[in-house]
């Protein structure tokens, strides 16, 4: 029997021997299968799930990009906007400058004038009181002199003449002359 069981296995051997092993056989044989299987899902699923993820993040993308540009645009106009105002402010301030030094200078040559006026006012009226004060000296001298003119002449003639309607008589005569204006 032994001989019997090794002519079966011999047999076997042969009738499988006989048979190559193909590329289906090494497949299934192996995990190559499995890993094809595998593959072709991920295509699979690649192909149905990817397009639309690498859609969405384009979309996604660009939307940010837009969103940066409008964001960038719109800073551009606000410096610009911003450089305007501040040009326009710096005009004003030239401006309120100048009016302020024009504004100055008038009130400026407003207070000489009206100095100057005021100069002459007062020169005016200290020459009139000056004027005047002159006027009431030589009124006081005159009357100095006369009343010092009247004594003497009382004293002269009362030596040239004891009488006394003579006298009286000239001092009248010298009274009279004092009396009447002075030609000076």
């Amino acid at each position: 029997m032994p001989d019997h069981h090794d002519n079966h296995t011999q047999s076997h051997t042969e009738t499988h021997g006989h048979h190559e092993v193909g590329p289906w056989q090494v497949i299934v044989g192996s995990n190559l299968l499995n890993v094809l299987i595998l593959a072709l899902a991920f295509v699979y699923l690649g192909n149905k799930f990817l397009p639309k993820m690498v859609d969405e993040r384009k979309k996604q993308i660009t939307k940010e990009l837009d969103d940066a540009k409008s964001a960038r645009l719109k800073a551009e106009k606000e410096l610009v906007d911003i450089k305007e105002k501040l040009k326009r402010t710096n005009f004003e301030v030239e401006q309120m400058k100048n009016d302020a030094e024009k504004t100055a200078s008038s009130i400026q040559k407003q207070v000489e004038i009206d100095t100057e006026k005021e100069l002459e006012q007062l020169k005016l009226k200290v020459e009139r009181e000056i004027t005047s004060s002159y006027e009431e000296t030589i009124q006081n001298i005159k009357k100095s002199a006369s009343d010092v003119a009247i004594k003497l002449a009382e004293t002269a003639l009362t030596q040239v003449s004891k009488d006394r309607e003579v006298q009286k008589k000239l001092v009248e005569d010298f009274l009279a002359e004092l009396k009447t204006p002075s030609k000076n």
